[in-house]
């Protein structure tokens, strides 16, 4: 059995204790650190967890395999270093730091500790993407890539939550899961330009953003981010011999430049499991981790140039 702890254990981090706590055959949660435990008590004690808010003494037990960092994004980086520094290997749900340099320095520390350090998303692990990957090469040269991820949920967020930080969550952040992906299969983004607007909220952040970006391929590409409309999830992908367009987690749709267009429906699964599920089975030897960090430092590396470009009004060169 694989041993976790986890550090930010808010609503999120709860749902990914519940996807494996007393249901995976290979991976559970042991321990929890918090500044203050006894918020965790009842939630920890029914998963039969022990909670700290010691870091280093959590790192030091010889019995913990890794780590999941979940709390707020500006602390990732730094948590995450010290799980690599201290020998464990390390999950760190996005963002994986605000600044290239910290992501840098996250993952010497994890070659040094020839540790994992892998950056968790959970649309990373749906049957859409999954089978996609299995099919990237039937659609030839990747010319472009749009990716879309709009939601409903910013009116109730208020100015000074991390959220809506411009340091912790630039314009087009919102569409990282659509980034990650592109920069997994296409490789890195050489230069971008973004752009963010506030158009519905009442509070000074913004809430609609576009990016605009080159990547290193020589392949162009555009993110839309809307915080406050209904839900649409979309990455379209144009290639020299076939497009391919995902909506949301389980559909695919195939259109070879000759032949006859697919379209899979997929079966739903439970990504959060199958997310950590994986991250054992790759810190163990056993399994395959799906990105790379060169790619987890070239998705911070966008982050940051989004914020520098929404700061200028200029177009970044990564």
């Amino acid at each position: 059995m694989f041993n976790l702890a986890i550090i930010g254990l808010g609503n999120w981090g709860e749902r990914l204790v519940e996807s494996v706590q007393g249901k995976s055959e290979t991976v559970r949660f042991t321990h929890a650190v918090s500044r203050d435990p006894s918020r965790l008590a009842g939630f920890a004690g029914t998963h039969g967890i022990a909670v700290s808010a010691d870091y280093d003494a959590v790192l030091a037990d010889p019995a913990l395999n890794g780590v999941v960092v979940a709390g707020a994004g500006h602390l990732h980086a730094a948590q995450g270093t010290a799980a690599a520094a201290a020998g464990k290997h390390v999950l760190v749900i996005k963002p994986f730091a605000n600044y290239r340099k910290d992501a840098e320095a996250l993952c010497e520390a994890a070659r040094k500790s020839d540790v994992l350090a892998a950056l968790g998303y959970d649309r990373c692990f749906s049957p859409a993407v999954a089978a996609l990957r299995e099919r990237i090469g039937e659609l030839g040269r990747i010319i472009h890539a749009e990716g879309d991820f709009c939601v409903d949920r910013y009116r109730g967020y208020k100015a000074g939550d991390w959220k809506t930080s411009l340091e912790s969550n630039p314009p087009g952040s919102l569409a990282d899961h659509m980034l990650y992906t592109m920069i997994e299969l296409m490789g890195p983004i050489a230069t971008l330009s973004a752009q963010g607007m506030t158009q519905v909220v009442t509070e000074d952040f913004v809430d609609s953003s576009t990016v605009m970006m080159r990547f290193a391929s020589g392949a162009s590409g555009s993110l839309t981010a809307i915080g406050v409309t209904p839900t649409f999830h979309r990455l379209h992908l144009f290639g020299s011999e076939g497009w391919a367009e995902i909506r949301g987690n389980t559909r695919l749709e195939i259109h070879p430049r000759q032949g006859k267009a697919e379209i899979l429906e997929l079966a739903p699964t439970d990504m959060l499991k199958a997310e950590l599920e994986t991250f054992a089975a790759a810190a163990a030897g056993t399994g395959h981790w799906p990105g790379s960090m060169e790619g987890a430092i070239a998705g911070v590396a966008a982050l940051e140039a989004m914020r520098d470009s929404a700061k200028s009004g200029l177009p970044v060169v990564l």
